[in-house]
């Protein structure tokens, strides 16, 4: 059985991703509402950029920590492991 802290790690590494994947979602459906003015710098387009971006962070730093934590990689995932 894995230890508390390590389930616990799991648990918020993929919390990180789900909200990567809203945030990702977000994003793509405000470019997909104002697609048909093609202005970049309106306020929603801009808006949609940061979640986009942040998305696509929030997704590589969930895989990279849950991966360490899987594996028990210190180095890596010395904050989420006991």
């Amino acid at each position: 059985m894995a230890a508390p802290g390590r389930t616990s790690a799991i648990i918020v590494t993929s919390l990180i991703i789900v909200l990567g994947i809203i945030h990702l979602g977000v994003g793509i459906g405000i470019v997909a509402k104002y697609h048909q003015y093609d202005d970049v710098f309106r306020q929603p387009v801009g808006l949609s950029g940061f979640n986009i971006v942040i998305g696509v962070y929030a997704i590589a730093v969930g895989i990279v920590c849950l991966i360490a934590v899987i594996r028990g990689l210190i180095a890596m995932g010395k904050h989420f492991l006991c």
